[in-house]
């Protein structure tokens, strides 16, 4: 993939135009991402399938909405995230209550040594644990590398504000004792 934002953009005009293959090969390139979301927003793996799946139907019959005006990435955080409050807004529970440790652990990369293990897995728990706007924010910005301006187009939100409840957030982790 010489270029991976045009053939996303030509894969999703393809399939906003009936290509199934083309569809299913923008799956297979986002699949992971979109699960790595959907775990991020809901905290464990379980609710995460649930969401993952959600938001493939989501994308099926909304691919023809992507216009190309941005990146397809941007667009796929987008979808993920509205889907993701969408399905919170559905659970008959509101309480997230805090995350275990136990909970993250399943999700992280087998090949750290224990310490860092335990590490990214404290890490993670009290990310989960910070307010919506902030956690999904932080996500973006430190888990999906994205730019302030990326997640401000994402999010519907001034560059700025971005720039400001990532500074909250590190402020409550601090605060926290978790960095």
């Amino acid at each position: 993939m010489i270029d991976g934002k045009k053939d996303d953009r030509t894969l999703a005009n393809r399939a906003a135009n009936g290509d199934e293959r083309a569809f299913r090969d923008l799956l297979e390139i986002h699949y992971t991402t979109i699960f790595r979301m959907a775990f991020r927003f809901c905290g464990n793996k379980h609710d995460a399938e649930d969401v993952t799946q959600l938001t493939c139907i989501k994308l099926a019959q909304n691919i023809s909405s992507y216009k190309g005006d941005s990146a397809f990435t941007t667009w796929l955080y987008t979808v993920v995230l509205n889907t993701g409050r969408d399905w919170k807004r559905s659970q008959t529970r509101h309480d997230r209550g805090s995350i275990g440790l136990e909970t993250v652990e399943n999700v992280l990369p087998t090949n750290e040594n224990p310490e860092q293990a335990l590490e990214t897995t404290q890490k993670m728990a009290a990310v989960y644990n910070l307010p919506e706007p902030e956690r999904e924010i932080v996500w973006l910005v430190y888990g999906e590398g994205l730019t302030h301006r990326e997640v401000a187009q994402i999010m519907g939100m001034a560059e700025g504000t971005i720039s400001w409840r990532i500074n909250e957030a590190r402020k409550i982790l601090k605060e926290g004792g978790k960095i």
